[in-house]
């Protein structure tokens, strides 16, 4: 997380290695609709999950307000995507 914190969006936007992906979530092919947040339409844009390593300490899913990423929810499971 310490790392995360010193990239740009854009870096992070960007495949660095297999274990660090960040990429928009499809709502459609997710076992939810949204993040059911106050003001979702207002402050989401884009949806976001990213990981921390490959499949080992799962997902963080959340959005981007400015250059700051908003963690919504932590996904352990990788119960999100089926």
């Amino acid at each position: 997380m310490k790392d995360f914190s010193s990239w740009t969006v854009q870096e992070l936007l960007r495949d660095r290695s297999p274990s660090i992906r960040c990429h928009p979530i499809e709502w459609s092919e997710t076992s939810e609709n949204c993040f059911n947040i106050p003001n979702e339409e207002q402050l989401v844009d884009t949806p976001y999950q990213l990981s921390l390593s490959a499949n080992e300490y799962g997902r963080m899913h959340g959005f981007f307000l400015g250059d700051i990423f908003y963690i919504v929810w932590l996904d352990p499971e990788h119960l999100l995507y089926s």
